[in-house]
């Protein structure tokens, strides 16, 4: 296998929302705010056996999200962020010294935006066409060139639509958090369109389940077709 062994990990309410649909500076209440403790420790040591964690763009543009691990304990995975057209700021807190940065673009990426990413020290890979990265070409690169043997993908929506489309996750591990959020526009853990009735319906083996508080974390694998 000559990608990475990657897993998502995906807090989620009773009604299959990881967010509501928010603005940019708007804080997500599925977080500290609303999460039980023992949930964000258990988020934290997962995202330290990683080598690599990556996100799509919109964690960036609405959370400015940094992806390091809390309270400096450990060493902080590379930070990988999916960014098509390279629309991040280049002031954006995920270009920090923290931790390493990968900015993956694609080969319609403004090349004076691609510019300032590297000028703030990020590693900038090319991989596909248009708005959307080439996943199975970045997983080889991540892989092969920059050695990450183990990836969490964080999110978000459309990032765990496409990475199940391309059959890439080892593991889908899903919290299941006792509150409702509602609302028609809140965003799901996979986005975009249906895989029924056009095209084939992913199914996964339950692996594990275990209750923590009112919580419970589920952890699942792609079921193996004969």
């Amino acid at each position: 296998m000559n990608r990475p062994y990657t897993f998502m990990l995906v807090a989620m309410s009773l009604d299959g929302k990881i967010s509501p649909r928010r603005h940019p500076g708007q804080p997500n209440p599925i977080g500290p705010t609303l999460i039980h403790e023992k949930i964000m420790t258990l988020h934290n040591a997962q995202r330290s056996t990683v080598d690599g964690i990556m996100v799509g763009l919109n964690c960036i543009l609405l959370d400015d999200s940094r992806l390091t691990l809390r309270d400096n304990k450990g060493t902080n995975p590379t930070r990988i962020v999916l960014d098509g057209l390279a629309e991040i700021s280049p002031q954006s807190r995920i270009l920090d010294h923290d931790a390493p940065t990968i900015i993956a673009v694609t080969q319609d990426a403004p090349a004076r935006k691609v510019s300032a990413f590297k000028d703030r020290g990020a590693h900038v890979v090319k991989a596909g066409q248009g708005k959307y990265v080439d996943l199975p070409h970045l997983m080889k690169v991540l892989y092969e060139d920059f050695h990450i043997k183990r990836l969490m993908v964080e999110g978000g929506g459309t990032v765990h639509r496409s990475m199940i489309t391309a059959g890439l996750y080892d593991e889908l591990q899903l919290i299941m958090c006792p509150f409702v959020m509602g609302g028609s526009a809140s965003i799901s853990p996979v986005e975009r369109s249906a895989f029924w009735p056009r095209g084939h319906v992913p199914k996964f083996t339950l692996e594990k389940a275990e209750i923590i508080e009112n919580y419970l974390y589920i952890v699942y694998t792609p079921e193996k077709e004969f």
